[in-house]
Formats: structure tokens, C-alpha cells, sequence
């Protein structure tokens, strides 16, 4: 009783257990991210691999000897492929008949010559140091996944060391059958319990490391697809301007601060030339091709501070912040020209877009609406001067 009390291996079994219902949990939790099935099937095809192996020590049977330990090379073999599946990379799944076949090879040419038992612990020392290498590199070199890095340095970190103190191991093996040394029971032997002392807790500080990995994919996955959600809500879906709504939450904390610091800001609304003419002779496909090509031409015009948003229709709204009248005009003349400067084709003719603007400038007590009555009658008034035009809104007299 003393003894399994204290038996490192038994400690390093019911760790490998925890691994692999932890692994499951993880797999049913992150569907369909890929890496934790590999994962799984890795951690509970080593747990077999094992049970196995035990059985050998208990019962002697040569054929769980040879399928024990083919099941834990497999089972590693798996839980790295699913790290390469994780990254994105090529499968390497040679790794597993590889590493299987050249164990079994070894371990019945062992069964069937009376082989030394040290040499065939070095030997399966050997795959299992060497499997994790391409794993190990590709952990350290990727940087494509920022929101994984750290995870993946500890996953890269926790499988050197891994494989440092199995290939320890294999060099004792080798070590020990060169010098001749008497054979000693797995349970009593150095080499034997090396990596349950040191390799097991390595691979249980690699699980970490992909839980993290996977918690981290998810989250930034998240966060990405809430970031395209809530872009998505404040955009207009034709021209990926501003929307009406999110242009009233901008232009309102935008007026309230230009009010407070006492500093100019205008407002502009602009209306597209004879739209509807354009839809009924060209067709709405035309139509939206106007629109696209308004807010395109619109790129390069703006600054950082400037707001264009599609406030319905043909009808688009400008703030410009810290602009008086003149420089809004000065503006918008320029994206005017812009508009009008690349023809769009409709079938054989060249079709010009113009548009007319009305500006205004806020003033102490004003609010959204406000400005957005006097900047429509100044749009009024450019249109009725001829459109293709900008017009400064001036009080009537």
C-alpha cells in the first residue's frame, strides 16, 4: 500500500486521466474549432495505451507489451496532429504509422529474439522525444494568430521539455544496454519512471497550453464577430457610410463638445441631382452604382474628425467639425468636382453624377435638428439656383 501511496506513476496515470476527460470537455465546449477532437482522441487513445502497458506488467502478455506501447506513441502522435489542425497547417498524419509501425517492428523483433529490454526503451524513447520536433518549430516560428502567441509559446515550451526528458530517458536506455547493465523492473527503474516524474507534468503544462489556445481562438473569434456585428448595425448595407441613427449618436456627441469648447462646426446636406431620372432611365441597378460611386469618390476627401453618412435615399449627410462656413464650402466644391469628374456607363452612354449641398453652422443653443432644417434649406435654395451647387445657409431677409 506504501508503495502505490507513493508511486510517481500512478500520480502520472490519474494526471493523463484528468487530461483526457478534460480534453472531451473541451472538444463538446469548442465545436467546431479545430484541434480539440485531435485532442481527445490523442489524451484517451495514451490513457489506452497504458492500461495496456499495465496489464504487460502485470500479466507479462508479449501482445499488451507490443499494443500498450504502439497506443501511447499513437496517442501523442494524435494530440500533436491536432495542433498542426489548429494552426492551420498541413496535417502531418505520417507521423502516426510512422511512429507506430517502427515501434512494433522493434518491439516484435524484442518478443521474438530475446531482445534487451533497455535497447527497446531507448528505441521508444527515441519516436516519442523526436515526434513533437515539427510541432515544437511550428509553434515557435507562427506568428500569423497574435491573440494565441502566448499560448502557444507555453504549448511550444511545455513540449521541449517533454521531449528533452524522453530523449533523457532513451539515452539511459541505450546507456544501460551498451554497458550491460542487469535489468530492473520498469517499477523500480530510473529510466522507467523519468517521465512520470517530469515528462507527464511537461504534458500536462502542453494541455494548458491549448485550453488556452482554443479559450483564446474562441474569444477573438468573438470579439471579431461582435465587432462585424455592431459595424454592420451603424453601417448603411449600399454604400458603408454611416447610417442615419449612428450618424445622430456621432453628430450629437459632436455638437455638444464643438458647443461646450465654444469651437466651429458645420453641417452639410446633400441630395444627388435628378436621382430619380437616373433610376427611371437607367435602371435602379444604375441607380445604386451612383451611390457607390458618391461615397467612393468621397475617399481621400475627408479627415479623421469628418463624418459623410447616408441619411436616406439619394440624401447624404456631412459633419465637419472645427470647419467654418468658407473651408466647408472650399470642401465640398472639391468632392463636388470629384463626383462629377469619372463618368459612369450605362450600356453605351457616359452618364455624369452632380450633386447640390446645403451648409450650415452651429450655433449656441442649436441642436441635430436644427442644423439639419437650415442645412436642408440651403440645399433648397442651391437647387433652385440650378443645382450642381453649394449654397451657405444665410438668415432670409
Amino acid at each position: 500500500m506504501e508503495a502505490i501511496y507513493y508511486s510517481p506513476m500512478l500520480l502520472g496515470v490519474c494526471l493523463l486521466l484528468a487530461v483526457a476527460i478534460s480534453s472531451t470537455a473541451l472538444w463538446y465546449v469548442s465545436r467546431p474549432y479545430a484541434g480539440p477532437v485531435f485532442w481527445m482522441a490523442g489524451s484517451w487513445t495514451l490513457i489506452a495505451g497504458i492500461v495496456l502497458f499495465f496489464g504487460f506488467i502485470a500479466t507479462g502478455s508479449p501482445v499488451l507489451n507490443v499494443l500498450g506501447n504502439a497506443g501511447q506513441l499513437a496517442g501523442e502522435a494524435l494530440f500533436l496532429i491536432g495542433i498542426f489542425h489548429f494552426m492551420g497547417r498541413p496535417l502531418p498524419w505520417w507521423i502516426v504509422p510512422v511512429s507506430v509501425g517502427v515501434m512494433v517492428a522493434f518491439n516484435v523483433h524484442y518478443w521474438v529474439t530475446n531482445g534487451n529490454s533497455d535497447f527497446l526503451m531507448g528505441v521508444y524513447s527515441t519516436i516519442a522525444g523526436l515526434l513533437p520536433v515539427q510541432a515544437i518549430w511550428l509553434l515557435f516560428k507562427s506568428r500569423e494568430d497574435s491573440a494565441t502567441r502566448p499560448a502557444q509559446l507555453l504549448v511550444g515550451v511545455s513540449l521541449l521539455l517533454y521531449s528533452a526528458v524522453v530523449l533523457l530517458r532513451g539515452f539511459h536506455g541505450y546507456h544501460d544496454w551498451w554497458q550491460g547493465q542487469p535489468y530492473v523492473f520498469p517499477l523500480k527503474s530510473y529510466s522507467y519512471l523519468l517521465p512520470y516524474n517530469f515528462g507527464i507534468p511537461a504534458l500536462v503544462m502542453g494541455f494548458v497550453g491549448v485550453t488556452l489556445m482554443t479559450m483564446q481562438r474562441i474569444l477573438a473569434v468573438g470579439r471579431t464577430h461582435q465587432i462585424r456585428a455592431e459595424y454592420l448595425a451603424t453601417r448603411d448595407d449600399l454604400t458603408r457610410l454611416l447610417n442615419r441613427r449612428a450618424f445622430r449618436t456621432v453628430a450629437e456627441r459632436d455638437l455638444a463638445r464643438a458647443l461646450r469648447q465654444k469651437h466651429s462646426l458645420c453641417l452639410a446636406m446633400i441630395d444627388l441631382d435628378h436621382f430619380k431620372r437616373l433610376n427611371d432611365s437607367y435602371g435602379h441597378s444604375f441607380g445604386d452604382e451612383a451611390l457607390r460611386h458618391f461615397a467612393d469618390a468621397w475617399q481621400g476627401q475627408l479627415r479623421e474628425t469628418d463624418v459623410l453618412a447616408r441619411y436616406g435615399g439619394e440624401e447624404f449627410v456631412l459633419l465637419l467639425p472645427d470647419t467654418s462656413p468658407q473651408e466647408a464650402r472650399v470642401l465640398l466644391d472639391r468632392a463636388r468636382l470629384a463626383v462629377a469628374g469619372t463618368a459612369l456607363h450605362a450600356g453605351s452612354s457616359a452618364v455624369s453624377v452632380t450633386f447640390s449641398a446645403g451648409i450650415t453652422e452651429a450655433r449656441q443653443g442649436d441642436t441635430i435638428d436644427l442644423l439639419l432644417s437650415r442645412a436642408d434649406e440651403a440645399l433648397y435654395r442651391a437647387k433652385d439656383n440650378g443645382r450642381d451647387r453649394v449654397e451657405v445657409w444665410a438668415p432670409a431677409q
